[in-house]
């Protein structure tokens, strides 16, 4: 069974009046009809190929769960869906020069989570941090999870493990959270 992504696409700033047309009928419109993201990478479901699919969505398979005026929330197959949030921003900049997304996401397992940026030209800018990099940083952002660990053993100590695996799993989202957002970054200062 895949592991599931959760991806989230905010449009960041104002959209102007034909991007906001652009957004409601390229995406909200396509979603009111159907869920499956396959519907922006082929014109007929039956063309679906998975290598095409992952190369115009990201994933194997992706479908939204929540939408509305300002954002997307998507889950998908083992990786994010950064190549579809890129084709609707590239839409989204035929119309509107000025349009900035992020796509944050992150992985059931913690495998990684990161955030991306888009402006009418693709991808701005991509920052992922794997499972190992998670644990350094939400050790680090609470004193006693930093003194619970085992540096030589790169694991709790034992007879902390339960309360330290306790606090990591109630602070961690926040954390990561909070990660996300500092790292919503445009090459361009100021783009937003």
């Amino acid at each position: 069974m895949a592991n599931h992504v959760s991806n989230y696409l905010s449009i960041e700033g104002e959209l102007n009046e034909a991007g906001r047309k652009v957004w409601q009928e390229f995406v909200l419109d396509r979603l009111n009809q159907d869920v499956h993201l396959t519907q922006f990478a082929f014109e007929n479901e039956d063309d679906y190929d998975r290598a095409e699919m992952c190369d115009k969505v990201g994933a194997k398979w992706a479908y939204a769960e929540d939408w509305h005026e300002d954002g997307v929330s998507v889950t998908s197959a083992w990786s994010p869906v950064g190549p579809w949030v890129e084709m609707v921003a590239q839409k989204l900049g035929e119309v509107d020069p000025h349009v900035n997304l992020s796509l944050t996401y992150e992985d059931e397992g913690l495998n990684f989570v990161g955030v991306c940026t888009y402006t009418k030209d693709g991808e701005d800018a991509d920052f992922t941090i794997d499972f190992e990099d998670i644990i350094e940083m939400v050790r680090n952002s609470v004193k006693e999870l930093e003194e619970w660990w085992d540096e030589d053993e790169q694991e709790w100590k034992e007879e902390f493990a339960d309360q330290a695996e306790e606090l990591f799993n109630d602070v961690k989202w926040d954390i990561i959270n909070d990660w996300q957002m500092d790292n919503k970054l445009w090459s361009i200062p100021d783009s937003i």
